[in-house]
């Protein structure tokens, strides 16, 4: 028996793909005290249920049809988008596929489109450039392949992933750049230990480069030096721990260590020094020639997340570094050196039928003080490599390399209705240590979205203010972006 159809609300044990409306809904149901507050939401795509085993039939269910569609007028303009990329005018995102499941084995298939008319823009010698003209480009999308094990599933993919407690940015996983292949070992729902409970997730990847477009870490300028042209490996973990004394604390850490394809033999012949580094290689210097012989980049973070559904409230903060300490000295005398932090707070607030979300997060990712007697780079580039990318684009933090963001967001909802309206006021500082002109850039923008039986609706319109614009004094513009995006639940049935 084959059983095809949709059901608006997530489906039993398939990932909810990153940046979905389900996302916010669900951390907001939390906050509200209304979904289980042993799911830390710092280790996504999220699963709400594991599948139950079944060899007696197949069950396959469509995914909705995603159409976005989005227009900067003056420049490149937004980020945590996948496959779309950094461009000027008209720019279109496409998705369809499937879920299947079959006993213990499943299948996504969900490949993404984008077009994008990449129209040229106003450039100085700074930032971007108008390279590769057209863009229209396939991509497997957010498919995967895999195998579950009680607790534990395996196998293979290309979705997004987002590890750490942020909403607008990540450290060191989000959905800004394209998915990427990967091989992954992860928990599929919270593990039950006597201590509490735990969530896991290990990759090894592939990063791939584009030689036809600028990179994001560059200023959306080309590569000003040569680099291999072969692939990078990825090798990754995420793991988020909730003390079963402390109900809605989340603690974890997240780490990734990439080199290039051809120095992967340079760790040794040890499998697990070559593929999965992440968990062999130290994390403080020990001043031995293999430091750096390896060629290998890293980054970490530590992150914490506290959910208070009585009063509403929710703090959580994520701490990086983009080098080795050289000790734990190091780590306490300059512990803001090669550092990155992302801190937020959220407050829920119910009157009559309607509640009220009210969020302000913070990201710094520009070089500190301590760059003065120490330099460590901006974040995303350090040492012999092209940067934290995939496919060019940042796989963390999108909103653009060194740069310094705030934000507030008002989230209104009428209590039993599929409507809302999002108010976002953001600061955008980038890289102030670029030149002695600030470059500052102040956006608006006002999103509202409406469901209409399987037709969900979302469409922002966003003003964005430039001060000093590409770091030239007194260089002020303005550009409008627009999106409008529309989700399509399809219903089928085959018996």
């Amino acid at each position: 028996m084959i059983c095809i159809g949709f059901s608006a609300k997530p489906l039993q044990a398939q990932q909810i793909i990153i940046g979905s409306p389900e996302e916010d809904s669900l951390r907001t149901a939390q906050l509200a005290g209304q979904h289980d507050l042993n799911i830390s939401f710092t280790v996504r795509p999220l699963e709400l249920k594991p599948a139950e085993i079944s060899w007696k039939k197949v069950v396959v269910k469509a995914l909705p049809l995603t159409m976005i569609t989005q227009f900067n007028s003056r420049r490149p303009f937004g980020w945590n988008d996948g496959v779309m990329i950094q461009a000027r005018g008209l720019q279109v995102m496409g998705r369809a596929g499937f879920y299947a499941r079959y006993g213990i084995v499943e299948l996504q298939a969900a490949p993404e489109w984008v077009y994008a008319a990449n129209t040229r823009y106003d450039t100085s010698m700074n930032w971007g450039s108008n390279v590769g003209g057209v863009y229209n480009k396939f991509f497997p999308g957010q498919s995967s392949l895999g195998i579950r094990l009680g607790a534990v599933s395996m196998g293979v993919s290309t979705q997004n992933l987002w590890w750490g407690p942020g909403q607008r940015s990540s450290l060191l996983m989000s959905n800004n750049a394209p998915g990427f292949l990967h091989v992954y070992i992860r928990s599929n729902r919270p593990a039950k230990t006597p201590i509490g409970t735990f969530e896991w997730q290990l990759i090894g990847a592939r990063l791939d480069s584009d030689s036809t477009r600028p990179y994001e870490n560059f200023h959306l300028q080309t590569a000003t030096v040569s680099y291999p042209s072969t692939w990078r490996y990825q090798s990754a973990f995420v793991i988020s721990y909730q003390p079963k004394w402390i109900p809605g604390l989340f603690v974890g850490m997240t780490r990734t260590l990439q080199r290039y394809q051809q120095d992967i033999g340079l760790a040794g012949g040890n499998w697990l020094k070559r593929y999965t580094p992440v968990l062999t290689k130290a994390f403080q210097k020990k001043n031995e020639p293999t430091d750096d012989a390896e060629n290998t980049d890293q980054l970490a973070s530590f992150f914490f997340r506290w959910v208070m559904p009585k009063s509403g409230w929710e703090f959580y903060g994520e701490w990086g570094y983009n080098d080795y300490k050289q000790n734990v000295r190091d780590y306490l005398m300059d512990a803001t050196h090669a550092a990155a932090y992302i801190l937020g707070v959220s407050k829920l607030f119910k009157s009559g039928n309607s509640q009220i979300l009210v969020g302000v997060e913070t990201l710094k990712q520009s070089e500190t003080p301590s760059n003065l007697l120490r330099g460590a780079g901006n974040w995303y580039v350090h040492g012999g490599d092209n940067g934290y990318t995939h496919q060019n684009q940042i796989l963390g933090a999108g909103v653009g390399f060194g740069t310094d963001l705030q934000t507030v967001r008002v989230v209104h909802e009428y209590l039993g209705k599929p409507h809302s309206i999002l108010f976002q006021v953001e600061r955008i500082v980038r890289d102030p240590h670029k030149t002695t002109v600030p470059w500052t850039d102040f956006s608006f923008m006002l999103q509202p979205s409406w469901q209409f039986k399987r037709v969900r609706l979302s469409t922002s319109i966003n003003c964005i203010l430039s001060r000093n614009f590409t770091w030239d004094k007194n260089y002020e513009t303005f550009n409008f972006s627009g999106r409008l995006t529309a989700m399509i639940h399809i219903k089928n049935s085959l018996k």
